[in-house]
């Protein structure tokens, strides 16, 4: 059996404020040189799975009101976006790169409560 293409295309925009950003179908990526660095990709991967769970829209419309929501907890903008459940879930799992082979249907809502 042949191996799977993937899905994604990496498109590299140097001005981006962030390291990378999952915009299904796309990878954004600030540096070139995060193509090829497995973890993040896999982050983003992550993201996408959560993404055509929520039929894409859905997915950014939450992201944003849960930003909202933390930041007006925090009043701390970096806290308030580690706090996203979405962000919560890739990065405990970034470094895992069969978390996506395991991964439950609708993982990212145990991350709405606080983890011990």
């Amino acid at each position: 059996m042949k191996p799977q293409k993937p899905f994604y295309v990496i498109v590299h925009v140097p001005f981006l404020q962030f390291a990378a950003v999952a915009l299904f179908p796309f990878i954004l990526i600030k540096e070139k040189n995060f193509a090829t660095n497995r973890y993040l990709i896999n982050h983003e991967l992550i993201h996408f799975r959560q993404q055509i769970e929520l039929l894409i829209l859905p997915f950014y419309l939450l992201y944003g009101l849960f930003f909202l929501y933390n930041w007006l907890v925090y009043w701390d903008s970096q806290r308030a976006y580690y706090e996203i459940c979405f962000e919560r879930e890739a990065y405990q799992n970034e470094d895992n790169l069969n978390y996506l082979q395991t991964r439950p249907l609708w993982a990212w809502i145990k991350y709405l409560r606080k983890q011990p």
